[in-house]
């Protein structure tokens, strides 16, 4: 039984070495398409610019009394960012660490008060970013806009 499995594979090497020789490439698979369809945004690639900065107001603030302080940045205003049908405000301490990042469709999304703290733990410069996102719908997959950046100094 074990000699009718070498009779077939003998043919086929011989057969794979005669192609390779006449230089026979195999091709990788290929497909037609012959239906199409458009989806919610109709382009193929896009630049999410950052929010101009003429158009945009932040109210921010670091108050202090006595020994402690109390850093606030609420965005009052912004309009829509071509492109974009998700947008966020995220705060970043003045030691890198990302401290909020809101949607900011809500209401909730646009202000950020770091509560109150010692003087110590909140001076430095805060920075603030606004960004617009496309949300691809039903996917985990976005694409990522330009942000507008701004910073808050705290003594």
């Amino acid at each position: 039984m074990q000699g009718k499995g070498i009779i077939w594979q003998v043919p086929a090497i011989i057969m794979a070495a005669i192609l390779l020789l006449m230089g026979a490439q195999v091709s990788p698979a290929h497909a037609r398409f012959s239906d199409t369809d458009t989806g919610a945004m109709a382009v193929t690639a896009a630049r999410i610019p950052a929010p101009a900065a003429n158009t945009v107001a932040v109210a921010k603030s670091c108050d202090s009394f006595l020994w402690f302080a109390q850093a606030r940045i609420s965005v009052t205003s912004f309009p829509a960012v071509p492109f974009a049908n998700y947008h966020e405000l995220k705060v970043i301490d003045p030691d890198g660490v990302v401290q909020f990042s809101g949607d900011m469709s809500k209401s909730s999304g646009r202000s950020y008060s770091s509560g109150v703290q010692s003087i110590g733990s909140l001076s430095g410069t805060w920075t603030y970013q606004i960004r617009g996102y496309y949300k691809v719908p039903n996917s985990t997959n976005l694409w990522v806009g330009q942000p507008l950046s701004g910073t808050l100094n705290c003594p």
